[in-house]
């Protein structure tokens, strides 16, 4: 008779331990089921702990930033500009070199040096940001916020990982030496076995 092969959940529960190791196949050391264990407990740790950390690490990170941009715009005040001379892009930047010119509250002219991420002809109406000494700078980001957190999350997932793969890699190779000194040792023993049979 032919055994069948489990179906349905149970299978599907039975392959995957057997592919990770932990099943009760009398072949597999014990090193290899310490292997198999610290590699799962790194992956859930890694898929559960992780993220949450990267969460909450990324909005403190999103707030903080947040309230910089804020804090920065509240010292700066935007006016209508009109550009009056456009220079030549540079090739390696989007960038359009330009001067504007404004009236201030006083009714006096303005003219600067002012940078567009866009193309302007003379005589097009831009929006400029000017700080308290009425000097053209840049505008505040307003992504500036958000790109930080990622890249905060993103690079604590990251040095999570590298940690993780290193005492992962480092446990697998003192595994490798114990396993190979102990086929050494039974296969002395199987020689010797062996040996004192044959000269019986």
């Amino acid at each position: 008779m032919t055994r069948e092969r489990p179906v349905g959940s149970a299978g599907i529960v039975r392959r995957t331990c057997r592919r990770m190791g932990l099943d009760r196949n009398p072949m597999r050391r014990r090193e290899d089921r310490l292997q198999s264990g610290v590699g799962l407990l790194l992956t859930l740790l890694f898929l559960v702990v992780v993220p949450v950390v990267a969460i909450v690490l990324g909005g403190r990170v999103y707030e903080t930033e947040t309230r910089a941009t804020e804090s920065r715009i509240a010292e700066l005040h935007r006016v209508d500009a009109t550009v009056v001379e456009v220079g030549k892009a540079p090739l390696y930047a989007p960038i359009t070199p330009a001067r504007v010119s404004w009236v201030d509250g006083q009714g006096a002219t303005h003219v600067e040096d002012y940078r567009s991420s866009t193309m302007v002809k003379p005589g097009a109406t831009v929006s400029v940001w000017l700080d308290k000494g009425g000097r053209v700078v840049e505008p505040p980001s307003e992504t500036r916020a958000l790109s930080r957190a990622v890249l905060v999350s993103g690079a604590v997932s990251c040095a999570v990982l590298m940690c993780f793969a290193t005492g992962y890699y480092l446990l697998s190779a003192s595994l490798d030496r114990r396993r190979a000194r102990r086929w050494e040792t039974e296969w002395a023993t199987v020689g010797l076995t062996w040996g004192g049979r044959g000269a019986v």
